[in-house]
């Protein structure tokens, strides 16, 4: 009969039982809420109104750490809802280093948080170093993905518009770059005539650059190798009356390019000279000088020199072997 009797008074006045406890939870809930703690947050830290003149010649922390004291239910709505950030006012700088002390009044707080409860923890003084920003305009220098290729050739000097740009930046650092190189370019299995716009390497780097970006021209043919033979040399002498005899009579010549200019050339192309213009008689040994068409990139002899032997004129030799 009592536990009967205890389920019967357990279930009167439900409804009044639920609201008391409901309230009962809500005071619970506003009590806490009104507590007094400490959170610490992280702030995301920026420079604002820095003279035009002057730029940071090192990393800024992107961040601060701040504790803030405040009720339980105030930090929660400023962790959630607040976007706390933190500014330096920076107009007043010099050049040198300067020396900022950190404090409440670099955060965006709410009137609900009293300065006096804030403490800025990490770092508590921002250390600057300021230089006067330089300017000056170097080369672009092109890099290309994995290097260039052996089997391609690039035409002549790749075409680069702008050619120079302008960097901008501290003294310091601007006065030893003496060129900035582009991002890579992949030149592998591409043939013909290309044209691409690029971006600068600055990643990292504390300057900028004016353009960020340049265009590049260039000519890709595929590179390849042909020898003609039988090439006989050209003599260039004075006086045609001495005699001559040289060895080899003929050489072979190979010669490395781009693709069509190597698939067209003929030996009446390719000039073999040898300069004996000036010399008195008597035997020689002599590197020749090679002309090969504009557009060969490499070109080798299969010898190194000539034998060459001078003779006096017809004349004079038979007149010397009446002598003898």
């Amino acid at each position: 009969m009592r536990f009967e009797s205890f389920l019967k008074a357990l279930r009167a006045n439900v409804g009044a039982k639920i609201v008391s406890l409901l309230f009962a939870v809500l005071l619970w809930l506003h009590v806490t809420a009104q507590q007094m703690e400490e959170q610490s947050f992280r702030v995301p830290l920026t420079l604002t109104r820095v003279p035009d003149s002057l730029t940071i010649i090192h990393s800024v922390p992107g961040h601060v750490e701040v504790t803030i004291r405040g009720s339980r239910s105030t930090l929660i709505k400023l962790r959630l809802l607040g976007r706390l950030r933190a500014s330096v006012d920076l107009s007043m700088a010099k050049r040198g280093r300067v020396n900022v002390p950190l404090s409440a009044a670099i955060l965006n707080l709410s009137e609900e948080i009293d300065p006096r409860n804030v403490v800025v923890d990490t770092p508590k003084v921002l250390s600057l170093n300021f230089e006067r920003v330089v300017s000056k305009s170097v080369p672009i220098k092109v890099a290309y993905k994995g290097g260039i290729p052996k089997d391609i050739i690039i035409m002549g000097q790749p075409v680069i518009i702008p050619d120079k740009v302008r960097v901008i930046g501290a003294g310091s650092l601007v006065s030893g770059i003496t060129f900035i190189t582009t991002g890579e370019i992949d030149i592998r299995n591409r043939r013909g005539r290309i044209a691409q716009e690029v971006g600068l390497q600055l990643e990292g780097r504390n300057f900028s650059v004016s353009p960020e970006k340049v265009l590049i021209e260039m000519e890709i043919s595929k590179r390849a190798t042909r020898t003609l033979a039988n090439i006989p040399p050209t003599l260039l002498q004075d006086d045609e009356s001495f005699g001559l005899d040289y060895s080899p009579r003929a050489v072979s010549l190979t010669v490395e390019g781009p693709e069509d200019v190597i698939r067209d050339i003929a030996s009446e192309d390719v000039s073999v000279i040898l300069n004996i213009a000036a010399r008195d008689t008597g035997t020689y040994y002599l590197q020749p000088e090679v002309i090969v068409p504009q557009g060969i990139e490499k070109y080798w002899l299969d010898v190194d020199a000539f034998r060459i032997t001078i003779l006096p004129p017809a004349g004079e030799r038979a007149t010397v072997d009446e002598k003898d």
